[in-house]
């Protein structure tokens, strides 16, 4: 069983299943004896590494083993990192989910797509809404992001408030969406809170976040100049980004066509909320926009992060359906590479550089701001709540400790201040806090219909095919004795040119019929002329190659 220490009579226990030492993933729990809340369901996109992986998911065995005492899922705001997991964690723990308003229109969106039955037990909540979960009441109040709707959530416990921020800037005259709340959180720690946790994504930065009005300003400029047609990319979820460039392009005559199924149907949900204010028949479809002069023309496109599938990668390989790069054309890159995209990000700008388009990023312009708050936002918060215990959420470990450092600075005892990591169990009591138990809290990969976890050895093998290839054996066997009826047959794909592999595998075949005939004459089952292969030809192809290619063989009986 997941987490073996039985919890302490009369104490909260914080068990973060990912979020933390990491950017995405994002889940939560708050456990008492009688009752746990899990606070948003997150994907991690996969890195580099993660060959053909679709999403990351957080492992939900804890939960499914206490699937009793589970009351809800909480949800913060709409973005993937915290909501994309919830059509699978539903699949195999279907609780009520509540969400704010955007949100829930967005994961209405996705679990009809991928749950099938609909929706489950989806709930809309709006700031100052409170719901009682049998220890717990919850209550969300407005924080800025830049997602409309977004919120933190105060949860009230036995043991006193906790607060957590959610993903949060401080912008006091948002383009889209509510400030923060100042006023509402001082009330909810008007004794200071029990427990804060707390976005660390920008911890290590001093200053200010910014504000989304600075980059309406340079935009509106930026687009005014051009002659030629214009395209900006943003993340589809930027929605106050989609409004700048919907009122630049009604200023200067142009309208605007969104390119991206994710970028449509995040636009679409704003509009039916009120989040976005489109002037009647300013947007078009692509294919119309291809019929119009150059400078009459924005595409707003997703892809900012190089994302193979985008529509912003598939314009830098000249392989979009409806819209082709030429000369002239302007290319704003309206978002900052998310650390382990750069590379990516470079590629698809260079390429639509050869493509003869001129490309403006957050490096050369002021394109982008972040959504998330720097150090001088974070000490506001800290000082706002007061809180007893601090746990820093959302980030890298090197951000999780810097934020750390920051709250030790402004007060938090050091021994109340919990830089954790997923799986760790934190228990607090009247007594004080510690880290008393670790549970399975790794990747679960998803690619399409399939789901594994890091125990599992398809990655291994996938990053096997890629340095060194794969040697397939085909092995004749009769069906009366096990043993060899006729010569192994070898192919390969990726290991050796059609050259080399000739005199390489004929001497490989040799090798195997030695090996085997050692073996003796008794009958051979197929496990073991599989394990004897496998390892005879791992040997001799090392030996002969210094390269370890996948070994697969396969048995035909004759």
């Amino acid at each position: 069983m997941a987490g073996k220490k039985t919890q302490t009579p009369g104490s909260l226990r914080v068990v973060p299943l990912g979020g933390l030492g990491e950017i995405g993933k994002n889940m939560l729990i708050l456990e008492t004896a009688n009752d746990i809340l899990v606070i948003d369901a997150g994907v991690l996109f996969p890195a580099v590494e993660m060959m053909g992986v679709d999403v990351v998911i957080p492992n939900i065995t804890y939960l499914q083993e206490r699937a009793d005492k589970v009351r809800a899922i909480l949800v913060t705001h709409g973005h993937e990192d915290h909501i994309g997991a919830l059509p699978y964690v539903l699949r195999g723990l279907p609780v009520p989910v509540y969400a704010p308003r955007m949100a829930a229109e967005i994961v209405r969106d996705r679990l009809r797509e991928y749950v099938r039955g609909g929706e489950g037990e989806l709930h809309s909540i709006k700031a100052g809404d409170r719901v009682t979960f049998g220890d717990f009441e919850a209550e969300w109040f407005h924080v800025c992001h830049s997602l409309p709707d977004s919120m933190g959530i105060a949860i009230r416990t036995p043991l006193g408030p906790v607060i957590h921020t959610g993903d949060f800037k401080v912008d006091n005259d948002p383009m889209i969406g509510q400030p923060f709340d100042y006023g509402r959180v001082t009330r909810i720690a008007e004794d200071g809170a029990l427990l804060l946790f707390s976005d660390s994504t920008y911890a290590e930065e001093e200053g200010y976040s910014g504000s989304d009005r600075s980059v309406a300003d340079s935009l509106f400029k930026l687009i005014g100049d051009c002659r030629g047609r214009v395209f900006v990319a943003s993340f589809a979820s930027q929605v106050a980004r989609i409004q700048i460039v919907i009122d630049s392009a009604a200023a200067h005559g142009r309208k605007v066509a969104l390119a991206g199924r994710s970028m449509t149907k995040i636009a679409r949900i704003a509009r039916e909320l009120g989040h976005l204010d489109v002037p009647e028949n300013l947007l078009i479809s692509p294919a119309e926009a291809n019929s119009l002069p150059d400078h009459r023309v924005i595409f707003m496109v997703t892809g900012s992060q190089g994302e193979p599938s985008s529509a912003l990668v598939r314009l830098s390989r000249n392989d979009h359906q409806e819209v082709r790069v030429k000369r002239g054309d302007t290319f704003i890159i309206s978002a900052s590479p998310i650390p382990g995209n750069e590379t990516a990000v470079y590629s698809t700008e260079n390429d639509l550089v050869r493509l003869g388009a001129r490309v403006l990023h957050s490096k050369s312009h002021l394109v982008h701001v972040h959504g998330h708050a720097q150090r001088e936002e974070l000490r506001t918060l800290l000082n706002l709540t007061h809180p007893r215990y601090f746990v820093p959420v959302h980030g890298e470990y090197r951000m999780l400790k810097a934020h750390a450092d920051l709250a030790a600075d402004h007060g938090v005892p050091e021994e109340n201040i919990f830089t954790l990591v997923d799986g760790d169990v934190l228990e607090l009591s009247g007594e004080g806090g510690n880290v008393v138990d670790h549970v399975p809290a790794g990747h679960i990969y998803v690619h399409g219909l399939g789901e594994w976890d890091e125990n599992v050895a398809v990655l291994d093998e996938r990053r096997a095919l890629s340095n060194d290839g794969i040697v397939t054996i085909v092995i004749p066997r009769s069906s009366a004795t096990g043993r060899l009826a006729g010569l192994p047959k070898i192919t390969s794909s990726g290991f050796v040119s059609r050259e080399e592999a000739g005199q390489l595998f004929a001497d490989t075949v040799e090798e195997i019929q030695f090996q085997l005939d050692r073996l003796g004459t008794q009958k051979l089952d197929w496990d073991q002329m599989d394990s004897t292969i496998r390892g005879t030809v791992e040997r001799f192809l090392h030996k002969r190659t210094r390269r370890r290619p996948l070994i697969v063989p396969v048995s035909i009986e004759v």
